[in-house]
């Protein structure tokens, strides 16, 4: 196909990472000849970033990387001018943008720019975001159509029809405007994730490769072992896409690849960008069936490449991670979320038991092993009393093993999650029509007395001085929870000592 098609990723200054879904549409599209440019936000610097990184280690949440800047410098020219410039001169005859809620703001801004430029360009949209909120998403003028699901058919379709300048109204999994009309189609099946060709990452900024892993940054490949979930996170958008898919007859939303061409795949992108680490996607990578697990360990024995990974914890076992910590297992993330038994089954169903959890992470206490534990806090029906049962969980875990990093992060009711409807029922959520990227922060979007957002904000700053230093100390925890002078004193001094523990 004589096509051109230029994808936009928006995201934070310095978030990076390998976006599996755009490197997908990547991949089937040059297998149908067409060709692909990409051009993302991540090193351009704006008036309101934050470096996230340094925030973190400074919140304990992980080591700090010295020499970010080194593998991640910023571009010195504009975005603005950089973006008009390459659509001018590449030409394409497509733009597609993927668009996460909170990148919303962002990806209109940029829709806008090129409308403004080249008011005939089609431009589509596609994610999470649109899939979920297409009315919404159509009400932007400088966007022409957006794909729900998963886009690898339907923009295939779309970029045939537009080589031969055919009609394109009528394509599964696309909603498009025109003349006043919306034109709205069913959503396309879902892929048997065993028959597309790998992510073609080659089309991104090399820089997106680096992430820091413990201190160290990594040249470090994306591999995709499964797409969907089948668990009822009521954070999470995932439930409410399997509920989409199902409700339109797409087939199964959870699904595995088979570990023969996960391992296919590690030598593939090995091969084409000399990966130093393998970041697996999985969001819970333990729950592959014992033949699979064992195909894994026999194989990527070869392989002696570091990797990491997310698993839930009713998937941990002794024999598993003895066995992934043989072949090259440097880290893993494991879902904790919230330390109240009772609240985190009814409010978030998750429905593992502390004991459980408890038992479960003893095992990587015995193994000698580490692992970031996730923990959220601002819920709908939250409390001061409750974030501290949070703490005090993670107090526990941590005072038995001190190579574990205790990470939490202040809710944010997106569209599509069940929480969101909560938030909306109770009158939190505020008048803006989605969350943007300014709202992701230590401060809470919901409509809390102001008594209790001052308290998230504090404690989201202080979590791991809680959790790590002795109770005598809590009192001037409390102080440093405040964000004046003072209080930034108390918080610089408690976190020095914190670094003295072992």
């Amino acid at each position: 196909m004589s096509v051109k098609v230029l994808f936009i990723y928006p995201t934070p200054f310095r978030v990076t990472g390998l976006p599996v879904g755009l490197a997908s549409l990547t991949s089937v599209l040059k297998e149908k000849n067409v060709e692909v440019k990409i051009f993302d936000t991540a090193f351009y610097p704006t008036d309101h970033d934050e470096d996230q990184t340094k925030i973190r280690s400074e919140r304990m949440m992980s080591k700090e990387v010295r020499n970010e800047e080194s593998f991640l410098p910023e571009n010195t020219t504009k975005l603005e001018t950089d973006l008009v410039n390459l659509v001018d001169s590449y030409r394409p005859d497509l733009i597609g943008i993927s668009i996460l809620e909170v990148m919303y703001d962002t990806s209109r801004n940029l829709t806008r720019l090129i409308k403004k430029n080249f008011p005939l360009l089609p431009i589509i949209a596609g994610g999470v975001f649109p899939t979920l909120s297409p009315n919404l998403v159509l009400e932007e003028k400088s966007i022409d159509m957006i794909c729900l699901g998963e886009g690898e058919t339907a923009l295939a379709e779309l970029c045939e029809r537009l080589s031969k300048k055919k009609e394109y109204l009528d394509i599964e999994g696309l909603w498009v405007k025109r003349d006043g009309a919306i034109y709205k189609n069913r959503p396309s099946c879902l892929h048997d994730i065993n028959t597309l060709p790998f992510p073609d990452f080659s089309e991104f900024d090399p820089r997106l490769f680096y992430k820091p892993m413990q201190g160290k940054m990594y040249k470090m490949i994306n591999i995709e072992s499964s797409r969907g979930c089948g668990n009822k996170c009521t954070y999470c958008a995932a439930p409410r896409l399997r509920t989409f898919f199902e409700e339109n007859d797409c087939g199964r939303y959870n699904r595995n690849m088979k570990m023969e061409r996960v391992i296919e795949q590690i030598y593939s992108q090995i091969k084409k960008h000399q990966t130093e680490f393998i970041y697996f996607s999985s969001e819970n990578f333990l729950s592959i069936p014992p033949g699979e697990f064992r195909f894994f360990i026999e194989e990527y024995e070869k392989i002696k490449i570091p990797f990491w990974i997310q698993t839930r914890i009713e998937t941990i076992t002794k024999d598993r991670l003895e066995e992934l910590r043989k072949v090259g297992m440097h880290w893993m993330t494991i879902g904790l979320e919230h330390g109240n038994e009772g609240f985190r089954k009814k409010v978030l169903k998750r429905n593992y038991t502390n004991k459980m959890f408890f038992e479960k992470m003893e095992i990587l206490r015995e193994l000698d092993m580490g692992a970031s534990l996730n923990n959220v806090i601002g819920f709908p029906d939250e409390t001061r009393d409750l974030i501290f049962d949070t703490i005090h969980m993670n107090r526990t875990l941590w005072q038995r093993n001190h190579k574990l990093e205790n990470n939490v992060f202040v809710f944010t009711p997106f569209r599509g999650c069940e929480l969101y409807e909560v938030a909306k029922e109770k009158g939190l959520l505020g008048d803006a029509p989605f969350v943007s990227q300014s709202d992701l922060s230590d401060e809470t979007v919901l409509r809390f007395p102001e008594v209790f957002k001052k308290d998230i904000k504090g404690l989201a700053k202080t979590f791991n001085l809680y959790v790590r230093l002795p109770e005598e100390f809590f009192e001037k925890i409390r102080a440093a929870e405040e964000n004046t002078p003072e209080g930034n004193t108390v918080f610089n001094e408690l976190s020095k000592m914190c670094l003295n523990i072992t």
